[in-house]
């Protein structure tokens, strides 16, 4: 028996969409993906299970409030998030440092700690000015450790 998955999910498809991991900017990757929208209903065909499970979960999710719709495409940010960064991004490197920080049995300092996390993002092919600075970085590491955001 086959589960029946919203929105037309094809389990045996690769997952296409941009995780917005590693652009910068969730408004960039929202306005590309309500263009594939757009594009997909002008030629009347199906939108792809992605785009639909995208754009139905932020219809969903938004209990009719324009903000909220807006905020879950990624085309507004919540009130008090002012970061260049998509929460993605952040949630994902900041992770990182998590795992460095706390799993340090290399007793890395936080710098060495940033270092290495910066390391990692040029690795992956994010150019060093879509990258956030160290003190950023700091930032990021401190609040994963302590729950707290750091205070300057």
């Amino acid at each position: 028996m086959m589960a029946n998955l919203p929105y037309g999910f094809d389990a045996h498809r690769p997952y296409l969409a941009d995780d917005g991991l590693h652009e910068c900017s969730t408004e960039a990757a929202a306005w590309a993906m309500l263009d594939d929208v757009q594009t997909h209903l002008t030629n009347r065909e199906p939108l792809p299970p992605e785009l639909a499970l995208w754009l139905g979960e932020a219809i969903r999710h938004s209990n009719r409030n324009s903000t909220a719709f807006l905020q879950r495409l990624g085309l507004n940010k919540r009130r008090g998030e002012n970061s260049p960064y998509s929460r993605l991004f952040k949630e994902h490197w900041q992770s990182r440092l998590w795992q460095l920080g706390t799993y340090n049995e290399a007793v890395l300092t936080a710098d060495q700690i940033v270092k290495a996390v910066k390391d990692e993002m040029t690795a992956e092919g994010i150019k060093e000015e879509k990258q956030p600075n160290r003190e950023t970085l700091q930032d990021w590491l401190s609040e994963a450790i302590t729950g707290h955001k750091r205070t300057r």
